[in-house]
């Protein structure tokens, strides 16, 4: 317990209390709609004091409003701005000697319980969004298959030797195909090159993802992610060539129409990569080798394109993504660029919306100006309003900041949703020891009350990407890729011991993925145990490495498929013990978190990721963070005598709201609730 003295006063954090996370203290929590009055309180314990101030800030100016007695806490009422916005706050306690203390959040955080400091301490965060923000309704029950085209599955062979031909005639020779599909991929400089070239490519195709439709859907997938399909010299494709034609080796707009046609009849959506920030220099666009039968922006200044790109002495400096000269930077801020891309008729975003695609995952939204994120999902909207807009932000969405400016692609404006990076580096950290169970809860709440609702059940919870170490190899042993070369990468190994210690923490972690909110997304491969570090590693074909763990992933999808109540239920996150750690998902009368009728339904995941047994108890009835008064008055009048596991032989006996659960070494248990229903809770 910490204690500050101040004059003759000595003050512990059981004097001043302020859980942002608890309803207590803050009514309504969470992020919350532009101009919603919201109700900050403290509770004084044991201390007398002259007055207490609230103190908001906003773009860096401050605001100041006194607290006022409210039963036997200290409240302010304050009006959200009428705009989208990020808010911050702290407590300013005048004693009666004249000094101040103050009341802000633990350091490094935004969240929950506070505590006091000394001077203007670290503040508390609110998310304002834009009124009548809302996501696709099926995004927030979809599960997600995320497929890199070239490595997923050959479905015509001859096709893709035909496509790689077309690279060839076109002056790529450095285009190659691979004979073999269990090959390692080239992760070496080749031919005198002094770079690496991802240039090599094994075929995968359109006619295989759709060939595979039937395995994707008995997984439970709902929505597939394609990186980048269209025309580009790499096997990567993130340094577009055309963005108006499919790449050849994948196939044509055919074959593109084909599966998305047979996609949906499988109850399966599509979305697109969209690299939007930058272009090839082997492009259509810019055209440095002249490669297309047309006059791009390196060729001449009269180039209709010419305008798109950022040249400081024409033609050979120009801006580029990240340094690399293959990667010209657009200017997002170009009329034709933007009329090409975003807003006319036939747009780039309009012709493969119309074609089937349900939205678009935007690859470094960091790079795209928020004017421009804005225009792409009012023009997705306007062509399909159920359209998906999915941004590549690796932060917390909500503060993030890019190149000093914060941006408000969060705030009901701009995504629709994120790829949850910090959710896996957090869900890593617990499973391999780094975080306790309490540190990895904190974090869970956190998210809960600084995202948006409607963007919150949509975040795409991921373990692996293209862009980070396959989740099986993470979780197998400490390891550092970022400090290998591709050399060490390519040998590296683990022992069948860390591979099965490894295995088991991959079904927790997925035991957590598949129980939150938001889009559980497996990354093609991790459900057969495939295993890399880091590009080209992450990137191997398709292939069983480890299958006895596919089971696993049907068991899960199969159970958020069979009770909706782990898609958009409320949710409730447990560590009473340091070790293990639960959420509940439950509804209210019947209802989810949007007031639809899924029926009465709870159901909590407990896992323990340690070697040791342990046991915890779970006080329903306890008022806890992100428990709203109202739930928990209900919660305490449903009258439960059990929860019945739905992965295990057991049951475990619930008496006056307390579950005592005894978990073996790195197990998880999914258990639902048998609660009988009293006043109101149906």
């Amino acid at each position: 317990m910490d204690s500050i003295t101040f004059g003759s006063v000595t003050i512990s954090d059981v004097n001043i209390v302020h859980d942002s996370a608890k309803e207590r203290y803050r009514q309504p929590f969470g992020a919350v709609a532009a101009g919603t009055e919201v109700r900050l309180s403290l509770q004084i314990n044991g201390l007398h004091i002259e007055r207490a101030l609230l103190c908001v800030i906003r773009d860096g100016a401050a605001s100041r409003i006194e607290l006022y007695a409210d039963g036997n806490l200290l409240s302010a009422r304050y009006v959200m701005p009428q705009t989208g916005c990020v808010l911050w706050y702290w407590f300013e306690i005048v004693l009666r000697d004249g000094s101040v203390a103050y009341y802000g959040s633990e350091t490094g955080d935004n969240s929950g319980l506070g505590r006091i400091y000394r001077n203007p301490p670290p503040s508390f965060q609110i998310t304002v969004h834009e009124s009548g923000f809302v996501t696709p309704a099926w995004a927030k029950k979809a599960i997600l298959y995320q497929i890199f085209p070239d490595r997923f599955h050959r479905g015509d062979p001859e096709s893709a030797r035909a496509g790689v031909l077309q690279h060839r005639e076109k002056g790529r020779g450095e285009i190659e195909l691979h004979e073999q599909w269990d090959e390692t991929p080239v992760y070496t400089a080749k031919d005198g090159r002094l770079y690496y070239m991802p240039s090599d490519v094994f075929g995968g195709d359109l006619a295989g993802i759709r060939q595979r439709l039937p395995y994707l859907k008995e997984l439970g997938v709902t929505l597939i992610y394609l990186n980048p399909i269209f025309e580009a010299a790499s096997n990567h494709r993130y340094n577009t060539g055309d963005y108006r034609k499919i790449d050849p080796i994948l196939g044509d707009e055919a074959a593109f129409s084909a599966l998305v046609r047979e996609a949906r009849a499988h109850g399966i959506r599509l979305i697109l990569d969209g690299v939007f920030s930058h272009t090839g220099d082997d492009s259509v666009y810019f055209n440095r080798y002249g490669r297309y039968d047309s006059v791009g922006a390196y060729q001449s200044e009269s180039s209709p394109y010419f305008g798109w790109y950022k040249f400081s002495s024409f033609p050979d400096k120009y801006e580029s993504w990240w340094g690399f000269e293959s990667l010209p930077e657009v200017n997002e801020y170009n009329a034709e660029w933007i009329d090409f891309i975003i807003e006319n008729e036939d747009s780039v975003l309009a012709h493969w919306i119309s074609l089937g695609a349900g939205g678009f995952r935007l690859d470094v939204a960091d790079e795209l100006p928020d004017d421009t994120v804005e225009r792409i999902r009012g023009a997705l909207k306007r062509a399909d309003g159920d359209a998906f807009l999915l941004g590549e932000v690796w932060e917390d969405a909500t503060t993030k900041q890019s190149y000093q400016i914060p941006r408000r692609y969060a705030l009901g404006g701009g995504l629709d949703s994120v790829m949850n990076y910090p959710f896996l580096t957090r869900t890593a950290d617990f499973l391999m020891g780094r975080i306790n169970a309490y540190t990895y809860r904190k974090f869970l709440v956190s998210q809960r009350l600084n995202y948006p609702k409607e963007m919150y059940y949509t975040l795409m919870n991921l373990l692996s990407s293209h862009d980070v170490p396959r989740i099986r190899t993470v979780l197998s042993r400490e390891v550092n890729p970022q400090g290998m070369t591709r050399e060490q990468q390519a040998v590296y190994e683990v022992t069948p011991a860390e591979n099965a210690l490894g295995a088991r923490r991959q079904g927790l972690a997925a035991a957590i993925q598949f129980s939150l909110p938001g889009i559980p997304s497996v990354y093609y491969g991790d459900e057969v145990g495939m295993t890399g570090l880091l590009d080209p590693f992450n990137r191997k074909t398709w292939r069983e490495e480890h299958p006895a763990i596919l089971g696993w992933y049907k068991k899960l999808a199969a159970l958020r498929r069979a009770h909706p109540v782990l898609s958009t239920g409320h949710a409730l996150f447990y560590s009473t013990n340091g070790n293990v750690f639960g959420v509940l998902r439950y509804t209210i009368g019947g209802r989810d978190a949007f007031g639809e009728e899924i029926g009465m339904d709870a159901v909590l995941t407990v896992v323990n990721p340690s070697p040791v047994s342990h046991r915890i108890v779970i006080d329903l009835a306890q008022e806890k963070e992100c428990l709203p008064f109202e739930h928990l008055e209900i919660i305490r009048s449903l009258k439960g005598t059990m929860a019945e596991s739905l992965v295990q032989s057991r049951t475990v006996p619930m008496e006056s709201g307390l579950l005592d659960i005894r978990m073996e070494p790195y197990t998880a248990d999914i258990l639902r609730l048998s609660w009988d229903a009293a006043d109101g809770g149906e």
